[in-house]
This record gives structure tokens, C-alpha cells and sequence, in this order.
């Protein structure tokens, strides 16, 4: 009867594998099967063309037995059901899947993929080893490759955590040998002659399954800073200039050979594994990454021991909590935390009553599947009807669904993280015809979507990037010691300009077009390694489309910050303009800007009935003059921050940002 089941079993994946063997992506990055996942940038994007962020849990049981059949559907089942997760992480091992008990083994893998399928859940499937792959671990990946290609709810995770290696090693393979503690305080002495981590992406690759790969780091599968193309370009170099007397010829050959890179897949993803024992500058071991992939937390949690299972929070272990979940919404990171049925237990195992731990999480869980990208209104000002959609593609059929009418669009709003989002609505159902892009939030952008009514939308997530590098000129009062004005639009943290003057001074910024902007960055003097107090103190910030008539959009007094970054609704703007009006905090006369920053996205409504002129300011006329009301006055007063609007159309924030630019 097993092995009738078992057959069954089989037969059925079998039939899904082949639904998903069809599922090439279309040249627009699309898939005909829409639940198949394949990478762009750093996000995941269905078949759909919609960005999906994996939210889950880890059921473990499977990786230390092969007769947990019971243990793991009652944690599947809580994974989807009570937690409303659409992923699960669910490990095998090379010892398991080859050992005596294979079949049963395999089947219940079967079993669980076919029911999260059934239910539109993802399956990521870890293959739970530590320390460095073997030629075991490319015999796995081989049979698993084949079983489940091109499976749409299947995603393979390479390797669980390496460990005790370096970087080369990791890439390279050979021998490792590690004596010493392992991760959870077990004494372990390992001697591996191992493959490398490429060999396992290249093995999967080479039977032509297409199914997204997540790949681990270093250090515990903590640290990803070797991963970006440019970190290993850098990490070859330095290794070239030891053994090469040609650097250039190194490098190449050694990117060719161990970089990991995608030519015939859906994509890769990387895995990290930010427990409170790994550094707390988790930027530093990650952010490259981060931004180039999208990444899986794929293990996380609390780990001091005092309290058995977690019944109570202790300080840190809510100040660790606190720091990652905030760290995962700024860069919208997937997630399974570490684990339902192992330490440190999201539940009070054998019961399913949550620890404090799961209790924290699953709460965090409830607030991020709530929390959408983008949202649309009805109505101007961010009311009437509406719908919240993530980055993606969409027709006007697909939001009908969702009891939204796109030809209804008056304003639109955006969450708050690291990203900047742009919405580009089009006059046909294929995204293609006419079209008016725009950058949220936007009051009331309604009114710029003239001549057709839309009938599809692209929500696009990208990495923010400032326009002003390239498209600009800067015009100011003057300079001293030979620091030129050009400084502070060349994109670079440590070059400046600097002017003495006993008045006010000015610095326009001229755009080679007219864009839509939401955020203008100011890096003063100590952002290029000066100190605090020659920061920029009193100035104004001004926007204008023909370089006569400036609206003020930021009012600053008594800065001391060296990087502040503000956030207000979408303006338009050819022309930037910063009113110095008081010099340093120990030099009034004295003057000096880093770096001015904007973001946003090129104008594309009408422009029939605007004022515009570009790269026309002239000094000294009638031009420059401040005709529009100051829309947000920031009055900043030591560490106190007071925030006077003068109307409500705007909002803008400072803060000191962490990383220099």
C-alpha cells in the first residue's frame, strides 16, 4: 500500500514538473506558468510580473530524521494556515536522502510539495549541510535537480551554512579541516575535501533545471559580502596579486571559473543567517548583496538559553528582534525564522502553543503581509477607494478583480523603506501606447493623465539613484581654494565646494529636463571628512520648471547634521535652488556643500500648460525670484527636531543617514 501511495505520489509531482517544465520566461520577463518564480534585480517576480516576497517558516524535522511524517504536516499546516505564510523552508540531507529509509524519505518530500502547491505556496528546499559541500552534496543536488525541475513552487537552496572556510575555499573547494565549537556550542572536528559552492550551481544547472537557486555566505551562512559581482572582482584581484605577474588575466579567468552567475536559469537568490552572535553591522557583511540579489533570511532568533524555551523576552532579545524586523522592512527581505520544532522554538515544543519568540513573529507576520508597496486611490489626496499592490505588472482586468478601476486613478501613495517606487500607467491593456509615469506619493496626479485612460499599470521597485550625476550644471555666487562648484554634483562624498562671502549665498542646480522629484539629499562639509561644525546652519530649498518662479519645499535652521535627507510629495523641478543663509556654526561667512542629491523620475505628462525652460537660469535679473509659498518648514534645534507645515500637500522628514554616501 506504501508503495502504491508512493507511486501515486510520484506520478502526480511528475505531472506538475512537467506544467513547470513549460514555464520559460517570456521576453518581457513573464512566465506562462504564473506561479513560477524567476529573479529581477533584487526582487522575485512570479509569471505574472508580479514581485513576491517569500514569508515563512522552517520546518526542520527532516533534517536529523526520516520517520517525522506527522511532526512535519501538523507544522505544515500551521505554517499556511495559522500563520498565512506562502512559504515553507524544508530541509533534506545527503545522509538521508541516499540512507536506508530513502523511499519513505522521499515521499514525504513529495507530500509536502504537493500540498503546498495545491495550496499556491512556495517550497524551499534546503539542502540542510554545514560547514563545506562534498561530492555527496553534488549527487544530492543532481537527483533533486531532476526530480523537481522546473518545478513552479520549488526553489533550491544549495548549501544550509558553511563554515570554518574562508572565501577562497568557499569558491575554490579542496580540503577544509576544522576542529573546534560549532554554532551551537558542540565540539566538532571536520575534515571535508570539498567541491566548492559553485560546483552545486553548475551541477543543478547542468540537467537543466531552471528553478531559482539560493546560495548561502560565509561564517554560519552570516556573511555575503564576496558575493556582489564587484566584491568578487575586488576578492580576485587581491588574490591575483599574490600569485599572478598578470592581474588582468587572473581576474578574468578566475571570474570565469568560480564567479557564480546566472546565463540559462530563472536567477539566483542568497541566504543569510543574522543571528545576535554574528556582528551587529550587518550592512557592512551585506548590503552589496542585498542590492544586486534578492535574499532570504533564512534563519534567524533569539539565542540566549537561560529561559529553555523563550516564554519571556528578555532586553535583548527584544532589542535584537526589534533591529532585525525593522532591518527586513527596509530592504524588504524574504524570511523564515529558525524554527518551529528546534531551538530557539517558535513554539513550546510538543505542544503548538507559541513562545514568546513565535509570538513576536507571527505578529510580525500579520503587520508585513498587510503591508503593500503601493497604493491607489479614487480620489485625490489619498482618498476614496482603493487597492494596495506590490511591484508588478497589472491590467485593468487584474485590478477589476481587486474591485479597483484604473481609469479611476487620482492619487497614489508609498510605504516607507529603502526603495524608490515609480508607477507608469498605459493607454492599452498590454503596456504598451501612450503613457504617464510618476513617482509616489502624488496627490493628485490624476490631472496629468490626460488623453487616453489607462488600462494596464507598472509598479517598479528600484534601488534609489541619484539623477544629478550627468544630467546637470551648477551656477554659484563663487568658490575659494580652488574647490570647484562641480563638486557637489559629481556623485562623490569627498570632494566639496566652499565660498567666503558676509551674505547670502545661492547654488542652483540646472536639469537637462524637467523631472518629478520626491527626495533631495544635502551632504555638508563633515560628509567629506571635515568636522561637524562647518556643516551648512541656516539655508532654503526651492524647486521651478522655467527658472523665474521657485516654489520653497525645505526651510532649515541651526543644522549640525552632516547628511539630511528629505522626503515630500512629487514636485516638478528643471531648477534646484539652495538659499544659504547662515555659513557655519563657527564661521557664518563660511560656506561649503558636499554633495547635493535628487531623486525621481523624468516628467512624462503634459507640458502644454506648464512654464518651462531648461538650462536658462540667469543670475542677477528678475529671474530666481521666490514667488511660491514655503510648503514645509523644518526648524531643527540641537537634537530637537520641530517640524511647522504651511500647507499639508507636502511631508518631508531629516534624519542622519548611517552610511556615507
Amino acid at each position: 500500500m506504501k508503495k502504491l501511495i508512493s507511486f501515486v505520489l510520484t506520478v502526480s509531482i511528475t505531472v506538475l514538473c512537467l506544467s513547470g517544465a513549460i514555464a520559460a520566461k517570456s521576453p518581457d520577463g513573464a512566465s506562462s506558468n504564473p506561479a513560477m518564480l524567476h529573479t529581477e534585480g533584487n526582487q522575485l517576480i512570479n509569471g505574472k510580473g508580479e514581485a513576491v516576497r517569500l514569508i515563512g517558516l522552517n520546518i526542520p524535522y527532516t533534517s536529523w530524521s526520516d520517520d517525522c511524517e506527522k511532526q512535519v504536516m501538523d507544522g505544515l499546516k500551521i505554517c499556511f494556515e495559522e500563520w498565512n505564510s506562502n512559504a515553507v523552508r524544508y530541509p533534506v540531507t545527503p545522509e538521508l536522502w541516499f540512507g536506508k529509509n530513502k523511499e519513505r524519505y522521499r515521499a514525504l518530500a513529495d507530500k509536502v510539495i504537493e500540498n503546498a502547491s495545491q495550496q499556491g505556496k512556495y517550497v524551499i528546499l534546503d539542502n540542510h549541510s554545514f560547514y563545506l559541500p562534498d561530492d555527496n552534496d553534488i549527487e544530492l543536488w543532481k537527483d533533486l535537480a531532476v526530480r523537481y525541475k522546473d518545478h513552479p513552487y520549488v526553489v533550491f537552496e544549495m548549501f544550509n551554512e558553511p563554515a570554518g572556510c574562508t572565501w577562497q575555499q568557499y569558491f575554490e573547494g579542496g580540503k577544509l579541516s576544522y576542529k573546534g565549537k560549532n554554532d551551537w556550542g558542540e565540539d566538532a572536528d571536520i575534515t571535508i575535501d570539498s567541491c566548492g559552492v559553485p560546483a552545486l550551481f553548475k551541477a543543478v544547472r547542468e540537467t537543466g533545471a531552471k528553478n531559482v537557486c539560493i546560495l548561502p555566505g560565509i561564517n554560519w551562512s552570516f556573511d555575503l559580502s564576496m558575493c556582489s559581482e564587484k566584491s568578487f572582482l575586488d576578492f580576485a584581484k587581491s588574490i591575483g596579486e599574490e600569485l599572478s605577474d598578470d592581474v588582468d588575466a587572473f581576474v578574468k579567468d578566475y571570474y570565469n571559473k568560480y564567479f557564480i552567475k546566472e546565463t540559462d536559469g530563472n536567477g539566483i537568490m542568497y541566504s543569510t543567517h543574522p543571528y545576535p552572535t554574528k556582528p551587529s553591522d550587518w550592512d557592512q557583511y551585506l548590503l552589496d548583496t542585498i542590492l544586486e540579489y534578492p535574499v532570504l533570511v533564512g534563519e534567524c532568533g533569539p539565542t540566549e538559553k537561560e529561559n529553555g524555551f523563550v516564554r519571556v523576552l528578555s532586553d535583548n532579545d527584544k532589542s535584537y528582534l526589534d533591529t532585525l524586523t525593522a532591518y527586513l522592512d527596509k530592504y524588504e527581505l524574504n524570511i523564515t525564522p529558525w524554527a518551529w520544532g528546534a531551538w530557539p522554538y517558535l513554539n513550546q515544543e510538543p505542544s503548538n502553543k507559541l513562545s514568546a519568540f513565535g509570538t513576536y513573529m507571527k505578529k510580525y507576520f500579520e503587520k508585513t503581509i498587510k503591508t503593500i508597496a503601493v497604493t491607489l486611490y479614487k480620489e485625490t489626496d489619498y482618498s476614496g477607494e482603493s487597492v494596495s499592490v506590490n511591484a508588478g505588472k497589472y491590467t485593468a482586468d487584474s485590478l477589476k478583480s481587486l474591485g479597483f478601476d484604473i481609469g479611476s486613478l487620482k492619487s497614489a501613495s508609498v510605504k516607507e523603506d529603502y526603495y524608490q517606487y515609480t508607477v507608469t500607467v498605459y493607454e492599452k491593456g498590454d503596456f504598451k501606447g501612450k503613457s504617464y509615469t510618476f513617482v509616489p506619493s502624488s496627490p493628485n496626479v490624476g490631472k496629468e493623465i490626460t488623453g487616453f485612460e489607462p488600462q494596464s499599470v507598472v509598479i517598479e521597485r528600484s534601488v534609489p539613484k541619484n539623477i544629478i550625476p550627468g544630467h546637470a550644471t551648477v551656477i554659484t555666487d563663487g568658490s575659494v581654494e580652488n574647490q570647484d562648484p562641480k563638486n557637489i554634483i559629481d556623485g562623490k562624498s569627498r570632494t566639496f565646494w566652499k565660498y567666503i562671502s558676509k551674505k547670502p549665498t545661492e547654488v542652483v542646480i540646472c536639469l537637462d529636463d524637467v523631472y518629478a522629484l520626491t527626495r533631495i539629499d544635502i551632504a555638508h562639509a563633515s560628509e567629506a571628512s571635515m568636522m561637524s561644525v562647518y556643516n551648512a546652519s541656516d539655508y532654503t530649498v526651492s524647486l521651478s520648471t522655467d527658472g523665474k518662479t521657485f516654489t520653497r519645499i525645505i526651510d532649515v535652521t541651526d543644522n549640525s547634521l552632516g547628511l539630511c535627507n528629505y522626503t515630500f510629495e512629487q514636485a516638478y523641478a528643471s531648477y534646484i535652488k539652495i538659499n544659504l543663509t547662515k555659513g557655519s556654526i563657527i564661521d557664518n561667512t563660511s560656506y561649503i556643500l558636499t554633495e547635493i542629491m535628487a531623486y525621481g523620475t523624468k516628467y512624462t505628462g503634459p507640458k502644454d500648460k506648464m512654464d518651462i525652460t531648461v538650462n536658462n537660469y540667469v543670475k542677477g535679473s528678475d529671474a530666481g525670484s521666490e514667488l511660491g509659498t514655503p510648503v514645509i518648514i523644518l526648524i531643527i534645534s540641537g537634537s530637537v527636531l520641530v517640524v511647522f507645515a504651511a500647507l499639508t500637500v507636502v511631508l518631508a522628514t531629516i534624519r542622519r543617514k548611517r552610511k556615507k554616501i
